[in-house]
């Protein structure tokens, strides 16, 4: 599992980690070829609280470009990942897997260190 730590990205303004497994890398890592971002582009994650304090919360995800100029960026084995300030004190310590289940389907799963709501109230 790869962590992304800011102390090996530049540039990296936040002490966020965020823990990546070698399929989530991987899958990442080819979403972003496949769209010709790998070299200068990345994947921007955010999270919104969900409603009230044991609300689930909601990430999102998406291609980008570039990063925004306040961006928190974290970088492993060629993956950039893009923060916004506000999610990125949300996001520390987030573990983001790929599953593929014959079941389930395949996806990203998240993994949130502070549970469902991410907060205490």
């Amino acid at each position: 599992m790869a962590v992304l730590d800011p102390e090996h990205a530049e540039p990296a303004v936040s002490p966020v980690r965020l823990h990546l497994t070698e399929p989530a890398l991987d899958r990442i890592r080819e979403m972003l070829d496949e769209e010709d971002l790998l070299a200068e582009g990345g994947l921007r994650i955010t999270m919104k609280p969900g409603a009230g304090c044991s609300g689930t919360p909601r990430f999102g995800m998406v291609m980008e470009v570039e990063p925004e100029d306040d961006d928190v960026i974290l970088e492993s084995q060629g993956v950039r990942i893009f923060l916004d300030p506000t999610s990125a004190w949300a996001l520390d310590g987030l573990r983001l897997d790929w599953v593929d289940s014959p079941t389930m389907g395949s996806g990203f799963a998240f993994q949130h260190p502070r549970g469902r709501g991410g907060r205490a109230c």
